[in-house]
């Protein structure tokens, strides 16, 4: 494969374009997303209601082309996995992650996806390989990819992880193996919680996790990794952080979700009357509210986590 969309250059050019770990203003390559995220029970970062969209993935290099320079991939620093931290206490039954993967030979690496605490220690596992991921060819295909724990493991403040293939060339500078990626937001968007890489840290080669930010000189961005989580045990202030509302203000429709499945909807007005009532078992209903009289209004979600409140504004 001598070229991809995002043209994969030749890597013998200079190695020493590795020589410093720093962001150098990436531009970022944009890539269609294969299926709409539909799947529940996955946590989104909030800043996804104002700043940046599942659906717009897209991967970050120096110069729009050095693939080997991108902050979501592997490099010659040894970059390995990438973590999405997570504050908050869930049962988390899994991880998914908006990926794609070049496979330059047809060949398929052994991967995982993980759950690990602040301290490094891994919680909760899972094994894939490259295969499982969507497959770029000549464009820049990304899809939403789901792994499930054998059991759920309870987290409090966490990476949701997953693993990269390793970037392989030989002496001559041929790209071979697989070159996987993970997408993130826009710079700029971060939710606050920072992502991270697990990255050599010094010249002995030992690896730890850093954060992307410190590592990149200011990359402030999420990346599109995200736990799977189940209602139990959620409290009332958590379910409404996983609860959304969208757009608000609305005006011709909205969108109501939830992380957890939702069983059933109902929308109040200020009198307390219900205006709109659905049974759902789904993570998201689509409201028409164009005939709703403009005003405030209290959404209730009936999830199997409990009920979460939100306001609505119709305009």
């Amino acid at each position: 494969m001598k070229r991809i969309i995002f043209s994969v250059l030749a890597l013998g050019l200079s190695m020493g374009l590795m020589a410093q770990k720093v962001y150098n203003g990436a531009e970022p390559i944009k890539g269609k997303l294969v299926n709409v995220a539909k799947s529940g029970n996955i946590v989104y970062p909030e800043s996804f209601e104002d700043c940046a969209s599942v659906d717009d993935p897209m991967i970050y290099t120096e110069d729009g082309q050095s693939l080997w320079l991108s902050l979501s991939g592997t490099n010659d620093y040894g970059d390995m996995a990438y973590g999405q931290r997570y504050t908050g206490s869930y049962q988390v039954t899994g991880i998914a992650a908006v990926m794609t993967n070049l496979s330059v030979d047809g060949s398929e690496d052994e991967l995982s996806a993980a759950v690990v605490d602040m301290n490094g220690n891994e919680l909760a596992s899972v094994a894939f390989t490259t295969a499982d991921l969507p497959a770029t060819t000549e464009n820049l295909y990304f899809d939403l990819v789901e792994f499930d724990f054998a059991s759920p493991v309870n987290a409090s403040d966490f990476l949701a992880t997953v693993s990269v293939a390793p970037f392989q060339y030989d002496e001559e500078g041929n790209i071979f193996g697989n070159l996987s990626f993970v997408a993130s937001t826009e710079i700029g968007c971060s939710s606050g919680d920072m992502a991270y890489s697990y990255s050599i840290v010094d010249e002995a080669g030992n690896y730890g996790w850093i954060s992307i930010y410190d590592a990149w000189g200011g990359a402030d961005l999420d990346l599109f990794i995200f736990p799977k989580v189940s209602g139990v045990g959620l409290s009332e202030v958590e379910l409404n952080s996983l609860s959304y509302v969208y757009p608000n203000p609305a005006k011709e429709e909205v969108m109501l979700a939830s992380s957890v499945n939702v069983e059933k909807v109902e929308i109040y007005n200020v009198l307390g009357q219900v205006v709109y009532s659905a049974d759902v078992n789904a993570n998201s209903v689509k409201v028409n509210t164009a005939d709703f009289a403009a005003g405030n209004y209290v959404v209730k979600m009936y999830t199997e986590g409990g009920v979460a409140t939100k306001k609505l504004v119709v305009e």
